[in-house]
């Protein structure tokens, strides 16, 4: 089975991301299909027995209208429950009702502490078509890999419907060469595995933006620069590409929002970096600090151009005063948009 996708962005499915993936067109979607993080319910809300069911059903009509027919969805739970022992299980319920409720062919994503429960895996395997195996190399080793593979190989998962993840996690401020170095081993196990496909993940982008001063701040796309550099060699040639968009890839933290007031900020994806367009605070802040922001991002080598993307033609509007100040929302969205076009188009 070839590959289904050349860009796996993996997205924790907040709103900004859900309307950055609502507004690109066709032509944008090619090779492109989203690895979800299914984000645990907030127990305020009530038990899970009273929750569950809404909070899928919901999740299942975003997609249905986010993301076009014909487009596939990976889906990881490792965040929803991530205490409850039988992960498979779990796994293999959301995506049969997600299957039903958006039409859409589910890739179920088995994760780590998936496959230390091999007795669970059989009835995945026989309720879907295509699977990724997704490994993250902070917490196993390098030999671990073609062991992980052995063990969903033996629940009657064929190496021709299973694609490997192997995911850097978190790989802020680490230097591409430093990153390619400690990668390596993990893609040469995971190639040699002979599955499906390959794809090398990571994130660098901040947890957030303190520390850095009002201005303009270029960050290195650490995984991107790692990836590029990789792919001029031929054993890594056919090595696919994901990344975190213009998050950071841990979790957010469990903060009062009330009690936070984030810097007005343009996130914008270059070829080998991210410009940071920092303002100041969002609350009582200037009311044109968007705006000016905007302005400057059109003056500056890096825009892409109205036409570019959703994001960037909510850039131009912005910068003319047709769109306001916007919130943290509209700001992930148009960042995410603008990205997830940059970083297809490029690949």
């Amino acid at each position: 089975m070839p590959a289904i996708w050349k860009y796996l962005p993996i997205l924790k499915w907040k709103q900004g991301e859900r309307i950055a993936l609502s507004k690109l067109t066709g032509a944008q979607w090619d090779g492109m299909v989203p690895l979800i993080e299914i984000l645990p319910i907030d127990p305020k809300k009530g038990t899970l027995s009273e929750t569950l069911v809404p909070y899928i059903t919901k999740i299942g009509g975003q997609m249905a209208k986010s993301i076009p027919e014909g487009t596939p969805i990976a889906i990881d739970i490792r965040y929803f429950m991530p205490t409850y022992a039988k992960q498979t299980q779990v796994l293999t319920s959301i995506c049969k009702r997600l299957s039903a409720l958006t039409g859409r062919q589910i890739i179920p994503v088995i994760t780590e502490a998936m496959v230390a429960r091999p007795a669970d895996l059989p009835d995945l395997a026989k309720a879907f078509e295509v699977f990724v195996l997704r490994i993250q190399t902070h917490g196993v080793t390098s030999d671990q890999v073609k062991d992980f593979v052995k063990v969903v190989v033996g629940a009657g998962i064929a190496k021709s419907r299973l694609h490997l993840l192997v995911d850097q996690f978190s790989i802020v401020g680490v230097a591409p060469a430093a990153c390619i170095a400690a990668v390596q081993p993990y893609l040469d196990e995971a190639l040699a595995a002979g599955c499906s496909s390959t794809t090398l993940g990571g994130g660098s982008f901040p947890l957030n933006l303190v520390g850095r001063k009002q201005g303009l701040h270029d960050i290195e796309r650490v995984e991107w620069k790692a990836w590029k550099a990789l792919v001029t060699k031929p054993a890594y040639a056919k090595v696919l590409f994901s990344d975190y968009t213009v998050s950071n890839p841990a979790p957010a933290p469990d903060i009062d929002p009330t009690m936070m007031n984030p810097s007005v900020a343009i996130r914008y994806a270059s070829d080998g970096f991210w410009r940071l367009f920092k303002a100041g605070g969002f609350k009582k802040g200037k009311q044109d600090q968007y705006k000016n922001l905007c302005i400057l991002l059109k003056g500056d080598p890096v825009y892409s151009g109205a036409a570019f993307s959703f994001g960037d033609d909510c850039y131009d509007k912005a910068s003319v005063g047709v769109l306001g100040n916007g919130n943290p929302t509209s700001w992930r969205r148009d960042a995410a948009s603008h990205h997830l076009v940059f970083t297809s188009s490029a690949i």
